[in-house]
């Protein structure tokens, strides 16, 4: 569904550059808790530079739920969650009936399920790339370790990639549990997806100083082995769910008959069997209900 009248004026002006904004800030929020999660804390400068970047962008979401108050929106509770938590902006609803949402190659659709599963599986190549580039950037870390610790420019394109990985499972999951229906449990089904955007933010300790330098790094190097592990089981789903749409698309069409005239053969004779049950229980319950009836007819003589 793409029906223009379920967006105000305002919503088809600022779909596209407020879903850019979001990006933006994402990425930079992704790059800078990468860069401070550097054991000898080499890009801190970087770092700062991307969060006075944030906190610039921030004001535009300030202005944008500003200027739909200014235009009458009912829709102005879900500006101030956008404005406490920019990233979900990405399924920001529309301001009319609060049920569509624009996204990329797709335009204004309503936000249900069935969409979420499209957009999954539109999504699932590009995450399996996503997944994919942690074998070379593992690679590169183990046999560049001493070139990674000594050259910073070098070090500064290791960390900016592990950035990119986390960027686009990022913006996979917030698109998603936006659209879907029963977060709680996409939550609970893809909670190593969530580990993965969660864990790098414990190098925000640094900021803090929390534990001493010892115990940060530590963490770090704890969060950076969760980090490629949920990544590399997320490439191991897609890659999984890719073999299965696989088959269904591409087999030849009459052993896909024959397969499915098997399964519902192997049904049928597992809800006869199951019929079969359940007259057993009727008449057990009969059973019971005249023996019942016989004691009662034996007390009352």
């Amino acid at each position: 569904m793409n029906d223009s009248n379920a967006q105000t004026s305002l919503d088809h002006k600022l779909a596209m550059p407020m879903f850019v904004v979001t990006l933006l800030w994402l990425g930079l929020a992704g790059i800078a808790m990468h860069l401070l999660s550097d054991i000898d804390g080499r890009y801190v400068h970087v770092s700062i530079y991307c969060g006075v970047a944030i906190l610039v962008l921030w004001l535009a979401y300030f202005a944008e739920a500003i200027t739909h108050w200014r235009n009458g929106s009912a829709q102005m509770r879900q500006h101030l969650k956008i404005c406490l938590f920019p990233p979900l902006r990405l399924g920001c609803r529309d301001h009319r009936t609060g049920t569509t949402v624009w996204i990329p190659g797709f335009g204004w659709r309503v936000a249900t399920d069935d969409l979420a599963n499209e957009i999954d599986f539109k999504l699932s190549y590009a995450m399996i790339a996503m997944a994919l580039l942690v074998l070379p950037l593992l690679g590169v870390e183990y046999v560049y370790t001493d070139q990674i610790k000594a050259n910073r420019t070098f070090g500064l394109v290791v960390q900016i990639a592990q950035a990119f990985i986390w960027f686009a499972f990022a913006v996979e999951f917030l698109l998603m549990i936006t659209l879907v229906s029963k977060k709680i449990r996409f939550i609970k089904e893809h909670w190593l997806d969530l580990a993965i955007i969660c864990l790098p933010m414990i190098a925000f300790m640094r900021i803090f100083r929390l534990g001493g330098s010892l115990r940060l790094s530590r963490l770090s190097k704890t969060a950076k082995v969760f980090r490629l592990r949920g990544t590399a089981m997320r490439a191991w789903r897609a890659i999984l769910i890719l073999q299965i749409v696989d088959r269904i698309i591409h087999r030849d069409p009459h052993k896909r008959l024959r397969v499915l005239k098997n399964q519902i053969a192997e049904k049928k004779l597992e809800l006869e069997s199951l019929q079969e049950q359940a007259a057993l229980v009727k008449n057990r319950i009969a059973e019971l209900e005249e023996s019942e009836s016989a004691v009662e007819t034996i007390s009352d003589s």
